[in-house]
Parts: C-alpha cells; structure tokens; sequence
C-alpha cells in the first residue's frame, strides 16, 4: 500500500499540473471516496410513503435505496423530488388523494409512475444507474453529469450491496482532504470572471410572496434544487431549497400549499443563526472549493456589493468545469504527440457512462 502511494505521489509530481485534479479523480475509485463511518438508508418498498419521508427528515438525508423483498433487488430511489411530485398531484386533485399520500407504500408510488411512463415492471431494475466500488471517481463525475442527477448508488457487483451514495458534494470533500499535498494548478487562483463559470442567464429567483406550491411547480419543471428570494429591492434575502421542503413533512403542515414564503421561511431559518453563503466575482476558485467544503453547500449565489443576483455557481458547475479542462488538455496532448511514446502517464480507458 506504502508502495502504491509513493508510485503516485511521484506520478502526481511528473504530470502537468494543471491536469493534476483531473489525473487524481482518474487514479482514485469510489471505493476510496467511501466514508469509515456513515448512514446508510435503505428502505422496504411496502413501507408506507408518510413514514419513508418521516425517516429521511429523521436521518436528516436527502435520498434514500428502496429495498423490494420478493424480488432481492433495489428499485430505485426515493428523494424530495418524488415527495414534490406527490404533493403537487395531491393539490391539484383537491386533496381527493390526500388520504392516498399518507398510506400508499413506496412500491405503489413506483408502479403508478411506470404506468405514466409505459415502463414495464420487468424493466424496472434495468432502469437503476448505480455505480461499481472499482469504479473512478473520474467515471462519477461524467455519470452524474450526464445523467444530470445529484447522487447515484454505489453498489457491490458480487453481493449486491448497497454502500452508499456517491455525489459531487462527497468527490470534492475527498479531493479536498489531499488539496495541500497536491501540485496547484494555474486556474485555481483565477478568480470567477476570468473562469466564467456559473449560471448568469435567464435566472429564476423568487420574492417573499411567492406561494409555495408555485416554488414546488418551479422544483419539478426547471429541475433545480434551490431558488434565491428577493426582497421588494431585488436584493438577495434568503435561499429557499429543495431539503427545506422536508419540513413540510417533519411538520405534517403539507396540506396548506397557498401560503407565500414570508409565512414559513421563518420557522424553517433561524435568521440569528442562519447565513446566505455567497461569493463575488473576485472570488478565486480555492477560495470558492474552499465554501463548498467547509460551508457544506451544493450551490454558491453570485452577488455584488450590494447584493443584487449576478449569478449562480453550483457545485456541479465545478466539476464539469474540472472534467472539461481535462478532455481539453487530453485532445491537445494526442494532437501534439500523433502517435509519439510521449504521451499523458495516465491514460483514460473507454468508460461506459
């Protein structure tokens, strides 16, 4: 093991550095990137939805594997999102199916969606993205871009164990623990103008008197996971996200979807405490990698001095902008070497995404 990462360490030395982070997620699995210690969610598909989503207010997780019994598989996850879809449906039925989203079970909700989409039962498991212990965090990354989700299950391939849940949030917190031992590229002292990433078009914020089911529709149609609010001077004021609608299920206060924002931000922030995690565009990028660790956010909001909106930096935004350089780099080291022995030490191998 000493001799594995001394070969490393030394690989890391000879490489260029601004290829460094890129060659680290390539050289690491999701094995490595595995916590010692953590909690691992898995629940029965007849349980019922009320207590699925009582459980993951409890263990204060955002997704959690649904384990289905007779068949020994897992059939998917069950996340806010769905919490969202079902509410939605229930206010839009009058409530005539309130009674529903309380005793339905996770395998009840699972087949209705199938028979919306046309899937066959037969091709449910089929259907799971999950990833292999053996896999690179560098095969995470392009998965979790590209199938723009958030998380995606590590299973063992012998045993069909479900380890955990990988997600940008966990691969940048690994990264970060070697960040001072690593080689330091040049664009991590570049600072976000002169990166240009982020989101800093057709925005979508929200005011205190937005209503909350129009914030729910927002969730499911634009598939974000957090909304600024803005006060009457368009400043920003709050962040309003998908977790926070938990509360609504902790509170058992999900009947009510007319009231606005004002209403319920308050019980759910404790603004003595509560702090809007912003940046600036002088903002380096290790100073930006630097909120998203310690801060443990998934999106960093973009603000001026007078904390008007500029823009949205998510941390998936980072790690395509990291995977992008890389492919880049890649493309013009073959051009340059066509065909020469002088190639990249590490070599990416074809990966199924």
């Amino acid at each position: 093991e000493f001799r594995t990462k001394r070969v490393r360490h030394d690989s890391y030395q000879r490489i260029n550095s601004d290829e460094v982070y890129q060659s680290f997620f390539i050289t690491h699995t999701c094995y490595d990137c595995m916590p010692k210690s953590g909690k691992v969610l898995l629940l029965d598909a007849r349980l019922s939805i009320r207590k699925a989503f009582f459980a993951l207010v409890y263990n204060s997780v955002r997704a959690a594997l649904v384990w289905h019994a007779p068949t020994s598989s897992n059939i998917g996850l069950i996340t806010i999102s769905d919490f969202i879809n079902m509410l939605i449906a229930a206010y839009d039925s009058k409530w005539n199916s309130v009674a529903t989203l309380e005793t339905s079970s996770i395998l009840e909700w699972k087949q209705n969606l199938q028979k919306k989409s046309g899937v066959n039962d037969q091709t449910l498991r089929s259907t799971i993205i999950q990833l292999s212990p053996e896999d690179s965090l560098y095969t995470a990354i392009l998965t979790l871009i590209d199938h723009k989700v958030h998380r995606i299950p590590v299973v063992d391939p012998r045993t069909n164990d479900f380890l955990f849940l990988i997600t940008h949030k966990r691969i940048l917190k690994f990264l970060y623990l070697y960040i001072y031992d690593l080689p330091q590229p040049h664009f991590i002292h570049q600072t976000l103008d002169e990166l240009k990433l982020g989101t800093y078009k057709n925005l979508v914020v929200i005011d205190l008197q937005t209503k909350l089911i129009e914030v729910l529709r927002m969730f499911q149609t634009i598939r974000i996971s957090a909304l600024p609010v803005v006060d009457s001077e368009k400043r920003l004021c709050d962040v309003y996200s998908k977790f926070d609608i938990m509360h609504l299920a902790a509170t058992r206060t999900y009947t009510n979807l007319d009231v606005p924002l004002c209403d319920i931000l308050d019980s759910i922030h404790d603004h003595e405490t509560y702090q809007l995690v912003t940046c600036k565009m002088t903002d380096q990028l290790f100073e930006l990698m630097d909120k998203f660790v310690s801060r443990e956010v998934h999106r960093l909001i973009i603000v001026d001095d007078n904390q008007h909106i500029i823009g949205i930096l998510s941390m998936s935004d980072l790690m395509q902008f990291f995977v992008a350089t890389f492919e880049k780099m890649s493309r013009m080291s073959s051009n340059a070497s066509s065909g020469s022995s002088n190639g990249p030490i590490f070599e990416s191998v074809p990966m199924d995404t």
